[in-house]
C-alpha cells in the first residue's frame, strides 16, 4: 500500500508523477492549460486521499487525470464544433537550448498527431493514448475506463482504423532548425522563389485565429498560394514580419511578429527536406502561455 502519512508525502508522490500526468493530460486535451487545469483539480483530490487507502500512487493518479481529462474533453467537443475557422491544438513552446519543455523530449507530440486525436471519440482517444502513448496493457486501461478488456481493444482496433493516416515524421533536429530558419529569412526578404523552393509542392497553411485576430480562415493549398500569402500580407500593412526560432511541441518552429508585436507560433511538418505543413496559431487564448524568447 501506498502510505499517505502526511502532506509532504503526498505532494512527494505527486511531483515524481507529473511530467509524466501532464504528457497525458495535453494528449488527451490538446491544450496546455487545459492539461495544467486538469492537473490542478488531480492534486486537489490527490491531497484530501485518507493515508493507506492506495495501492499503487502511479495507477491511482493516471486514472484520476483520465476521467478529469475525459470530463473536460467531452464539453470541450461542443465548443469546437462551434469553433470559427479552424481549430489547432495549443502549442508547447521552449527554447531550442532546452532538451524539452517539462520533461524529456520524447514526451513531445507534435501537432500532427494532436490533430489525428481530435478525430477521435473521447473514449477512442483515451484508450488510444493509454496504449500507445502510456504503454499501459489494456487490462489496467479497462480498470481506469470501467469497461472490459475486450471492449477496450474494440475501441483500439476502431481508433487505430479513424488514425489510419500516414504522417510527417519529426524531421532532424539540426535540419529542421536550418529549413525554419530558412523560410523565416526568405519571408522577411519576400522573396517569393526562396519561400516556394522550401515548401512542397502540396504543401499547406493552417491557421487558427479563433476568429479574434485576422488570418487565412480556410487553410491554403499550394507553395505558390501560401508564398503570396507572405508576402501579400507585408504589403498590405506595410510592416514586416520577425522571426524567433523555438522548439515548437519538440520540433522545429517560429515566434512570428508583425510590426514590432508578437502575433502567432508557427509550426513545421517537414518531409523529404521541404515543408509539407505550417501551422499557425494566432488564437491569443492560445498564446498566453508563451513568453517572448
Amino acid at each position: 500500500m501506498t502510505a499517505l502519512a502526511d502532506p509532504d508525502t503526498a505532494l512527494a508522490a505527486f511531483a515524481g508523477e507529473r511530467a509524466r500526468l501532464r504528457a497525458l493530460a495535453y494528449r488527451l486535451l490538446g491544450s496546455v492549460a487545459e492539461a495544467e487545469d486538469a492537473l490542478q483539480d488531480a492534486w486537489l483530490r490527490w491531497s484530501a486521499v485518507a493515508p493507506g487507502s492506495v495501492g499503487s500512487a502511479p495507477a491511482f493518479l493516471t486514472t484520476l487525470v483520465t476521467r478529469l481529462a475525459l470530463d473536460r474533453l467531452r464539453s470541450a467537443r461542443v465548443a469546437r464544433e462551434r469553433y470559427y475557422g479552424l481549430w489547432l491544438p495549443e502549442p508547447e513552446v521552449a527554447d531550442w537550448d532546452d532538451g524539452s519543455e517539462d520533461g524529456a523530449e520524447s514526451e513531445s507530440v507534435p501537432l500532427a498527431m494532436l490533430l489525428l486525436l481530435e478525430r477521435l471519440a473521447p473514449d477512442q482517444r483515451a484508450v488510444f493514448v493509454l496504449r500507445e502513448a502510456m504503454d499501459l496493457d489494456y487490462a489496467e486501461i479497462a480498470a481506469m475506463l470501467g469497461k472490459s478488456v475486450e471492449a477496450c481493444r474494440q475501441i483500439m482496433r476502431r481508433a487505430r482504423a479513424r488514425m489510419a493516416e500516414p504522417s510527417a515524421a519529426m524531421a532532424d533536429p539540426d535540419a529542421g532548425r536550418r529549413l525554419a530558419a530558412a523560410f523565416a529569412e526568405a519571408s522577411v526578404r519576400r522573396d517569393y522563389a526562396a519561400i516556394v523552393a522550401l515548401l512542397s509542392d502540396d504543401a499547406q497553411w493552417l491557421s487558427d485565429g479563433g476568429g479574434m485576430v485576422r488570418t487565412a480562415v480556410k487553410p491554403l493549398f499550394g507553395a505558390d498560394r501560401i508564398a503570396r500569402f507572405l508576402i501579400g500580407v507585408q504589403r498590405k500593412r506595410a510592416v514586416s514580419f520577425q522571426f524567433v526560432p523555438v522548439r515548437v511541441n519538440g520540433g522545429p518552429g517560429l515566434l512570428a511578429e508583425l510590426g514590432g508585436s508578437f502575433r502567432s507560433v508557427l509550426a513545421f511538418d517537414i518531409a523529404d527536406g521541404r515543408i509539407l505543413r505550417v501551422y499557425q496559431v494566432a488564437n491569443p487564448q492560445k498564446l498566453e502561455r508563451v513568453r517572448s524568447f
